[in-house]
């Protein structure tokens, strides 16, 4: 709890504005702000980037009625933290807040102001219009596109809808065909399954020349059309029901191995490298199994699919870390602190791969790697 609910009225908050939390929600604001987090510090730490961007486009009214922070509250925290660093008062850290409704709007801007001892470094801006016009206003040259892609800016746009039916999958496109950002988009896939039979335009509105026949055409399909531009790299990540049944997808996309490798970070610091988020049932019992006990079980199972997968890739071949770091990546749920270890120590001992020892015996990260 950031803020007691008996606090509420004392500080602004107007209560019909703001939400119950599901479970879900819970680890997705953890899972998003644990990335969020990383990725402002590296790329605070480059020179060349004086301004570091988050926009939230659909950001909900700050607060939840249990009196837990929503993403974008959470966010302004981190940043706010990183201003003050002395590392960094040099930087400029920028959040943009966007929600249809104006009374959340409000709300938040009651939340900053009761809460929050700004740094002259952080800057707050808000808006409340819909969620396709301000990716409309993000892509198109309007001063919040200046703003955002200026030289010395860097941006992580989120967009977290309630349903498929509400975000213009186009308007992603057009962002991150023409500059240089990472995103993140909850990907409602239990809306598309759910009504893609019924649709009486809202989905395809959203698709727009996409004619995905099922879940899985409509996820390759979105990923291909979002895999545009600079992005590289588009990561996707699950939450589910108590029963197994996905509700979401948290797709990520990235010009960027180093936010590759950040996001994997994230997902083994709050998920324990599980390959999907489970909302739990709580039975009563005691589990046999403690979170260091899952934690060596989920790696034990990943090492082999990734060695695995490099031995079929590479049979043959002389290649750098870098080659095989990007292909554990992209294709396993391995983090990149874990393949020197997991993945090239077995593999080098049963003599399936040789390493040159170009950099040295001991550096891993400057060396080839010749697959037997």
């Amino acid at each position: 709890m950031n803020i007691s609910p008996d606090d509420f009225k004392k500080i602004g908050i107007d209560s019909s504005a703001i939400q119950s939390k599901k479970e879900q929600t819970t680890y997705k604001i953890r899972y998003v702000t644990r990335y969020v987090r990383q990725w402002a510090i590296i790329e605070a730490g480059r020179k060349t980037i004086s301004q570091i961007n988050f926009i939230d486009c659909m950001c909900n009214a700050g607060i939840y009625k249990d009196g837990d922070f929503c993403t974008g509250m959470e966010v302004i925290n981190i940043f706010n933290e990183l201003a003050q660093d002395p590392r960094y008062v040099s930087k400029k850290f920028v959040v943009f807040l966007n929600d249809l409704r104006e009374d959340r709007i409000n709300n938040f801007i009651s939340i900053i102001n009761g809460t929050v001892k700004k740094s002259k470094n952080l800057k707050i801006f808000t808006a409340h219009a819909d969620v396709n016009y301000i990716l409309d206003d993000i892509a198109n040259a309007t001063p919040l596109h200046r703003e955002l892609f200026k030289y010395g800016s860097c941006s992580l746009i989120y967009v977290d809808p309630y349903s498929f039916g509400t975000v213009q999958i186009p308007k992603l496109h057009n962002i991150l065909k023409d500059n240089y950002c990472e995103l993140l988009f909850n990907f409602f896939t239990s809306d598309f399954n759910r009504n893609k039979n019924q649709d009486r335009g809202r989905i395809q509105r959203c698709l727009g020349d996409l004619k995905p026949k099922d879940r899985k055409q409509v996820v390759d399909d979105v990923v291909r059309a979002l895999k545009v531009g600079k992005i590289k790299y588009v990561y996707l990540y699950s939450f589910r029901t108590v029963t197994n049944a996905e509700l979401y997808q948290i797709l990520y996309a990235t010009p960027s191995l180093k936010g590759l490798k950040a996001l994997k970070d994230s997902i083994w610091d709050v998920f324990d490298g599980e390959e999907y988020h489970r909302n739990h049932c709580d039975s009563g019992q005691l589990s046999m199994f403690t979170t260091e006990d899952i934690k060596a079980l989920n790696l034990q199972e990943y090492e082999l699919e990734a060695q695995n997968i490099v031995y079929e890739a590479f049979k043959g071949k002389t290649v750098p870390f870098l080659k095989i770091e990007e292909k554990i990546l992209v294709e396993t749920m391995l983090r990149s602190s874990q393949i020197i270890k997991h993945v090239l120590k077995p593999m080098i001992a049963e003599g399936k791969v040789r390493k040159h020892n170009d950099a040295g015996k001991t550096n891993f990260t400057e060396d080839n790697y010749t697959f037997i």
